[in-house]
């Protein structure tokens, strides 16, 4: 039986798509999705080549030239919204170079729009719909034995006899991560990864994916289109033997727990960190969280187990946006505030007392806002901004809504007349609001820009704030990474 020469690879995308006004920090981490295909497909037996264009700092030539000189059979191509024009012109070299091989895009944009992924890339011939680890290997097996792939489970493509998009019979998530490999980190170059200069404090820092799948449904985020909402974790042990890998083989000093939610599962986290604790090997880490999961007990395990830095999406400062938005899954968040003298929403009030929580046990906040959601008035994003500032964490990001494809915010958008039509896939961008995909009708797209200019200025001009990132300086090395941060955050 033939053997197939295969290959997954991130696409060529500029420094401009990719980090936008954030550039001046700009990094990157290891493709861990197209990572597990590749280990995945080895541990079946299958040789799978990983190519991470952005890392190499291919272009669109040099990838065409690398596709010529090694002729494979089989490709994948991840793609996320606003780079798929970069995967769909990954896809036509692939074409170019290699016009036999069986070609496939996977990732959340195919997931969320897998008919129209279809109709605007014609040079793929499928689509893979959600995870893609077992997808791939069946499309492997089917190629290698000459049999057709149109009945692999997890698949969109074009019916040429019926003249339309054809699915087949939908995939089954992974049930236990466990029985997953570790991503190929031998494929990439590993030496060549260092993250976004805000979120490390030691080199090398790797990311690491405990827990797949998020339960919430907050408006603004897609990113239960490929995992799905059900959560899905590794163990403890196989957890600890993933950072350890880490530890030994990469020298790794730091991780960034890349799951949705860190702090989902209550029990899970807390034997998790009791466990790393035990470890004879130090790490720092950083990770996402909600702030309505945390109290003080739950934070206290994490500053012990070594977490420097909780990115927390506050989003906004006005009560009838977070409802909007859904960033919470109970009713009563929304509400005054039983034990508030003065009736403040409970959210708000939850929000300001975690983040105090993480201030007195010393452990850096990376606080997100979305400024201008629909319904907002000017007033109401000055609201936002005003709470950011008296929060005041060492970190704050502003961004304009994004309503992604998969998305409850993009009907919320269409609905406000705010959804600008026929807009290119690299104006869906959360760094670049050049030409937003959806302007508030009641600010108006000038004024939103300039009120994002006001935040970033106004924030990180606050002695509050420069004295709360002066403290964390310890070490020379401490004072060019704290530099560049702030180049990255304010454009200076």
């Amino acid at each position: 039986m033939k053997e197939i020469k295969t290959l997954v690879l991130q696409p060529p995308i500029s420094d401009e798509v990719m980090w936008g006004r954030f550039k001046k920090g700009s990094g990157y981490v290891p493709p861990l999705g197209i990572m597990y295909i590749a280990s995945y497909m080895e541990s079946k037996g299958f040789h799978c080549e990983v190519l991470d264009c952005l890392v190499e700092k291919y272009k669109i030539s040099d990838l065409k030239e690398h596709l010529l000189k090694n002729k494979y059979d089989f490709i994948g191509i991840t793609c996320m919204t606003n780079s798929a024009l970069d995967a769909f012109a990954s896809a036509k070299a692939a074409r170019e170079a290699c016009p036999d091989a069986l070609i496939v895009l996977g990732g959340v944009h195919p997931t969320a729009l897998p008919e129209q992924t279809v109709k605007e890339c014609l040079e793929a011939d499928f689509i893979m719909v959600g995870e893609g680890e077992q997808t791939f290997v069946d499309l492997a097996n089917r190629l290698q034995e000459g049999k057709s792939c149109h009945d692999v489970d997890g698949l969109a493509y074009w019916g040429k006899e019926e003249n339309k998009v054809k699915y087949t019979t939908p995939r089954t998530p992974i049930p236990d991560l466990d029985v997953l490999p570790f991503p190929a980190y031998h494929k990439v170059p590993m030496d060549k990864y260092v993250p976004h200069v805000t979120q490390y404090v030691d080199l090398p820092n790797y990311p690491i994916l405990l827990q797949r799948g998020c339960p919430y449904q907050c408006t603004y985020c897609d990113h239960g289109a490929v995992l799905g909402r059900k959560i899905r974790s590794l163990s403890v042990e196989r957890a600890l033997e993933n950072i350890r890998y880490l530890v030994e083989n990469y020298g790794a000093k730091g991780i960034y727990f890349l799951d949705s939610v860190f702090t989902v599962r209550r029990d899970f986290i807390m034997k998790f960190l009791k466990e790393l604790q035990n470890q004879d090997f130090k790490i720092s880490f950083a990770c996402n969280a909600r702030a309505d999961q945390l109290d003080i007990e739950l934070l206290t395990e994490l500053k012990k187990a070594g977490c420097w830095m909780i990115q927390i999406g506050i989003e906004s400062g006005n009560i009838k946006s977070l409802e909007l938005i859904k960033k919470a899954s109970y009713s009563s968040a929304f509400k005054p505030d039983p034990n508030d003298p003065n009736g403040r929403p409970y959210l708000l009030n939850k929000y300001e007392q975690e983040i105090r929580n993480c201030q007195k046990l010393g452990i850096q906040v990376m606080a997100s806002y979305i400024l201008g959601l629909p319904g907002e008035t000017e007033e109401d994003v000055e609201v936002t901004i005003n709470f950011a500032k008296k929060l005041a964490t060492e970190t704050a990001l502003f961004f304009l809504p994004v309503p992604y494809p998969g998305s409850h915010l993009l009907t919320q958008a269409k609905e406000d007349g705010g959804l600008k039509e026929n807009m290119s896939w690299k104006d869906y961008s959360a760094v670049d609001y050049s030409n937003p995909v959806y302007v508030n009708p009641k600010i108006g797209k000038e004024r939103m820009q300039a009120l994002l200019t006001k935040a970033f200025n106004e924030y990180y001009r606050q002695p509050k704030v420069i004295y709360r990132n002066i403290k964390k300086i310890t070490r020379m090395k401490d004072i060019t990474k704290y530099v560049k941060a702030f180049r990255a955050l304010t454009g200076v």
